[in-house]
């Protein structure tokens, strides 16, 4: 905390604030079993394809150019930094050549444009996965078999719909193996 303080104040001091775009996020969520810190109400942590493990803040400023203290409940990708800072500096994204995996945020971050960013987030460590499709999010954790979870209804991923919805897990499934 002490030191994004120290940075934001180290613009103001230098006068460039206003033409300052600024991420804060972090990595991952916090290693429960290290640091006994908590994650509630999100399963999961720091490792772990849980929310607890990857859903983690995500804040921007702007001063001038966006406008202060709104929250957007959108998932977002650390790669929507490349393509929003890009297009801030006046660069078009959209004809980028290879194409840019991230999203330019400006437009939902000011307002000008509505919905999510992404309609589906994916990630993967050694043999760990997960799919966020819509509201829903498949889950592969160790050797357990795939579970399936309704996020729009249960943050803290504690249901697992992989048996009364079928459906829904084949084709998160699919959209996984699409992408991977």
């Amino acid at each position: 905390d002490d030191a994004v303080g120290s940075v934001l104040t180290a613009l103001v001091g230098e006068g460039v604030e206003a033409e300052t775009l600024v991420f804060f996020y972090s990595d991952n969520g916090g290693p429960t079993p290290q640091t006994t810190s908590r994650n509630d109400p999100l399963r999961g942590f720091k490792g772990q394809m849980f929310e607890g493990g990857i859903r983690v803040p995500f804040m921007v400023q702007w001063k001038g150019r966006l406008p202060a203290a709104q929250v957007n409940h959108h998932a977002v990708m650390s790669f929507d930094i490349y393509a929003t800072a890009l297009a801030a500096a006046g660069i078009d994204v959209q004809s980028a050549t290879p194409p840019i995996d991230g999203v330019n945020l400006l437009p939902y971050l000011s307002g000008n444009r509505d919905g999510a960013p992404h309609s589906s987030l994916f990630w993967r460590a050694g043999p760990n996965h997960a799919a966020r499709v819509d509201g829903y999010k498949l889950v592969r954790q160790g050797r357990t078999p795939d579970q399936l979870f309704d996020l729009d209804n249960d943050i803290g991923e504690q249901r697992d719909l992989a048996g009364t919805r079928p459906d829904e897990l084949i084709r998160l499934q699919a959209a996984y193996a699409a992408w991977d």
